[in-house]
């Protein structure tokens, strides 16, 4: 068995090489038993923005996913199989989370890959993005630096949004998004604290803050019949978008 993933895993890079922006394999991926080794594959692709299915025909929603701090990809396999549906696009974006550039630098080269997207593909109706821990942080930002016409929708979920408060760095400012735009619909969902072990052992809860007309939404304290934790919750999120909760 084991045997078997490294072929597979080798044969994923080689087929990712070959023809890494139009690969076909989100339906491929295993949301069960299998689900490490395809985490593995989508944390495993080189850094960037990927398309994870052909352009749907129908397509007219860029979905973008942003994964969090030293992420092992699993978590998101079944989240991205479940939001996907005919009129979404699904994009993953890989970033190396333990480089000390500035956050903003990975702003902006969401911001430029997508812009470059929807240049190539003028379906595009709209765009949404969705960053978890981490990730919720960067996809943040784009709320101030967004400017293109098609509407944007930002889900953060169990994301630290505090840490956008801190002492202002020159070299690299960062900051929570500062003022509303009609184009832009921000929703924050936060895990409770106490269940959250990325986050229970702080003295305060790093998921609170205020953003203007964002929308709120706390996460049960059970899923599934389990402790909706740090990472369980994107596929607690992820039906809710897909059943249209999020609306």
């Amino acid at each position: 068995m084991k045997h078997l993933l490294i072929l597979n895993l080798v044969l994923f890079s080689c087929c990712t090489l070959a023809n890494e922006d139009s690969f076909p394999w989100l339906n491929s991926l295993d949301a069960g038993e299998g689900v490490r080794g395809s985490g593995s594959l989508l944390v495993g692709l080189p850094y960037g923005l990927h398309a994870l299915e052909p352009e749907e025909p129908d397509g007219n929603e860029l979905f973008l996913a942003v994964h969090g701090w030293r992420s092992e990809g699993y978590e998101w396999v079944y989240p991205l199989q479940t939001i996907d549906n005919d009129q979404r696009h699904m994009y993953f974006f890989n970033w190396d989370t333990s480089d000390n550039r500035c956050q903003l630098e990975v702003v902006e080269e969401i911001k430029t890959s997508i812009q470059k997207e929807l240049v190539d593909h003028s379906g595009y109706t709209s765009v949404s993005v969705i960053g978890h821990s981490l990730g919720g942080v960067v996809v943040a930002q784009l709320a101030d630096v967004w400017d293109a016409d098609l509407p944007l929708t930002i889900h953060t979920v169990a994301a630290p949004l505090l840490v956008l408060t801190g002492d202002v760095n020159e070299e690299c400012p960062s900051q929570l998004p500062q003022s509303e735009r009609e184009n832009v619909r921000f929703i924050q969902w936060r895990t409770q604290f106490e269940l959250d072990n990325a986050f229970n052992r702080m003295d305060y809860n790093p998921m609170v803050v205020e953003i203007p007309n964002s929308i709120v939404v706390e996460l049960p304290e059970t899923y599934r019949e389990r402790r909706l934790g740090h990472n369980w919750s994107i596929s607690y999120v992820a039906e809710q978008i897909a059943d249209g909760d999020s609306e």
